[in-house]
């Protein structure tokens, strides 16, 4: 595994690059405030990606919202969306939201 660093004074975070990262939960561990997570994905990635994901996260309560693939799709009712999942599942402000896409 190789590590970068986006140096942004105390925004600073690592960028991790290799394979099996999704399988690594103590990487993930320091990023996740509460119990609560939520994995917002799409059509294209969240079959190969998304059950590994939520596998590596059990003992979360793992909320996955998976989106329409595409720019079209990439808009404000799409962020609505997101936010019904999360308001329906009563989320909060303290749920850690992972974008698990594609470039």
């Amino acid at each position: 595994m190789q590590t970068l660093k986006v140096e942004l004074g105390e925004r600073s975070y690592p960028i991790h690059i290799g394979e099996g990262l999704l399988d690594q939960p103590e990487l993930l561990a320091p990023h996740i405030v509460g119990r609560q997570v939520a994995i917002v994905s799409n059509t294209t990635v969240a079959p190969l990606y998304l059950e590994r994901l939520t596998q590596t996260l059990a003992g979360y309560n793992v909320l996955p919202i998976v989106l329409p693939d595409g720019e079209a799709f990439k808009n404000w009712e799409t962020l609505q969306t997101i936010f019904d999942g999360l308001l329906t599942a009563r989320h909060d402000r303290r749920t850690t939201v992972i974008a698990l896409g594609g470039g």
